[in-house]
């Protein structure tokens, strides 16, 4: 028997128009099954009647990404309205409060939050929701989570304003959408995630740090990607293998930094705990930014070595080059420790590249 692809909109589709408006859902992939419905019967429904795109790629992991494209804004949150009544069958606790997911660009986050929180203290105060931007950035992505947490009636005026200020505001930097085949429970607490125990959403989840002691990865977090994303907006992404061994960018090359991509794409599955062997990896920063990683006479970078347990060696830039090679040896756990806390790093010295030191 044929498999539906819930995730394509199928070969009759017309391809997306530049000028239509485009909607990302962090769900938890329990829910998925009420917005596809039986037999794709919801799913095939909502498109044929709002004339979108409404695409819930498949996923082994604990969450899915729920995509929305239609002609306008109104067709948008019509369809969001819809949706929203899925969710809350699904959701534990109390019935009248939802806890729905958005995924952003990064650098659109600051006209969400405002200056000093003042923005995002103002949609609080006008639909009502609870609203919170996660800090890090979804795994190996440019993303960041905005959750908000209400009734249904202030979690579509919270959407409708949330919309309002990204869609004035230009995508700056490297683009490189979520994709959950990357989930990672470790961090799922630090960028907004689902995790396997979460309860899906009585609030924020906890604002602690990740726990920096040894951790072996957990299993059944699906198969690891299977070659470059696509971008929800346009063309592929530059896969991160371009060159001997696995590689990715840290930042790009000038200007943001980006935020989460560079993981290692060639390391075992993570769903084997068994599968500890060490591996190498490396990622690029612009070189003005390498200062923030080392720290004041290496201080930083002996850090981020002791508490990942990897190696990190830093290069010299090349003669005319503006990047700086980061090699990470390890396990695939450490190297992805290391990464965090290069990132971190980078956020923490410079909060105006998208990154931001604290949560709102």
């Amino acid at each position: 028997m044929k498999r539906e692809a819930y995730g394509d909109d199928g070969p009759m589709q017309k391809r997306h128009r530049h000028t239509d408006e485009e909607i990302t859902f962090l769900i938890p992939s329990k829910v998925a099954g009420s917005i596809i419905g039986k037999g794709g019967s919801n799913i095939s429904k909502l498109r044929s009647q709002f004339k979108a795109s409404i695409t819930v790629p498949d996923c082994l992991g604990p969450e899915r990404v729920l995509t929305i494209t239609a002609a306008d804004m109104e067709l948008i949150m019509d369809i969001v309205k819809e949706i929203l009544p899925n969710l809350a069958d699904n959701q534990r606790g109390n019935a009248d409060e939802l806890d729905i997911r958005l995924l952003i660009h990064q650098s659109r986050a600051g006209c969400v939050i405002g200056k000093a929180g003042s923005k995002i203290k103002e949609l609080r105060e006008k639909t009502g929701a609870r609203l919170k931007i996660f800090s890090s950035p979804a795994p190996q992505s440019t993303e960041r989570v905005v959750q908000l947490v209400g009734s249904s009636d202030a979690i579509a005026a919270g959407i409708r304003e949330v919309l309002e200020l990204i869609r004035q505001v230009p995508i700056r930097g490297a683009v490189q959408n979520y994709d959950p085949h990357n989930y990672d429970d470790f961090y799922a607490e630090e960028y907004g995630g689902f995790g396997n125990g979460q309860d899906n959403g009585r609030g924020p989840p906890s604002r602690g740090p990740p726990s920096r002691g040894p951790r072996m990865p957990p299993g059944n977090r699906g198969p690891p990607p299977r070659g470059p994303p696509m971008s929800r907006n346009g063309p592929p992404q530059r896969p991160f293998n371009d060159g001997s061994g696995p590689r990715g960018n840290f930042g790009p090359p000038r200007g943001n930094f980006s935020g989460g991509s560079g993981f290692n794409r060639g390391s075992p599955n993570f769903g084997n705990n068994n599968s500890q062997q060490e591996t190498t990896t490396q990622v690029t920063i612009p070189k003005d930014l390498a200062g923030a990683i080392i720290g004041k006479a290496g201080s930083r970078i002996r850090k981020i070595r002791a508490d990942s347990g990897a190696s990190i060696e830093i290069a010299e830039p090349l003669p005319g080059a503006s990047d700086r090679v980061i090699t990470i040896s390890g396990t695939p756990h450490r190297i992805q420790m290391a990464q965090y806390l290069l990132q971190q790093s980078v956020h923490e010295s410079n909060p105006s590249l998208g990154g931001r030191g604290g949560n709102y």
